[in-house]
């Protein structure tokens, strides 16, 4: 019992010491507040994806027959103005298919290139020229803005002032005075405006060789900006 009580007494001395020496810091009083900002334009870039999925019973008579489907495509879209730089490969897919029941094989290549048109009142021709050529699937057509700085000020500025805004509202229902900001942090959200797929159009036999309609839409992208003050009482 003794020793228990030594012991007992040397712990409440080591933690009286403690809460002596120990500082507390007092977190100060602040106001939370988010404001979003938009800005949209034009769009003066569309993004086209087109190619052949085409399947043949000889594994080289498939590859070949998709490589030069591609290639008079592709020539066909340079043809109306889409430089080579602005084309790439987005799918290569080679598969084979046993059929059990009639002991027949089958060979398919899927090929897609990405082909960005900078000139948006020709997208419906270069859709109809490579549909033509041979490209007997369109997958996609979006349309987007290429340089987005100014995009992103215009929409950085008007989140900044909807948040100030904001806490300044929140500010004068509470009684309270905005002091010095504490944190700022953004993040952005952009929504590129999309056309619709014209999937399988043509085929490479002509049919529907007319330009089809396409609409750019908007482009637009949104910046939602948070920041925290001080409060003086």
């Amino acid at each position: 019992m003794k020793r228990t009580g030594i012991i007992l007494l040397l712990v409440v001395l080591a933690m009286t010491g403690m809460a002596i020496g120990q500082e507390y810091w007092e977190y100060p009083a602040t106001i939370s507040s988010s404001g979003s900002g938009t800005a949209g334009a034009e769009p003066d870039v569309a993004s086209v994806v087109f190619g052949v999925n085409i399947t043949r019973s000889d594994p080289g008579e498939a590859v070949n027959d998709a490589a030069q489907l591609v290639e008079a495509a592709m020539a066909a879209a340079r043809a109306e103005g889409v430089a080579g730089a602005d084309m790439q490969t987005t799918t290569y897919v080679w598969d084979d298919y046993d059929y059990e029941y009639t002991g027949e094989m089958e060979y398919a290549v899927n090929h897609y290139v990405r082909a960005d048109i900078r000139d948006i009142s020709s997208v419906g021709d270069v859709l109809a020229a490579v549909v033509y050529a041979g490209a007997n699937s369109i997958n996609g057509v979006s349309f987007y803005v290429e340089d987005t700085a100014s995009l992103y000020e215009e929409a950085r500025n008007r989140a900044s002032e909807n948040a100030r805004e904001k806490a300044e509202q929140l500010a004068d229902n509470f009684g309270v005075t905005l002091g010095e900001i504490t944190s700022i942090s953004e993040w952005t959200n952009y929504y590129p405006a999309s056309g619709m797929a014209y999937d399988n159009y043509g085929g490479g036999l002509g049919y529907y060789a007319e330009s089809p309609p396409v609409t750019p839409g908007a482009y637009s992208l949104t910046v939602e900006v948070s920041v925290t003050y001080e409060i003086i009482q």
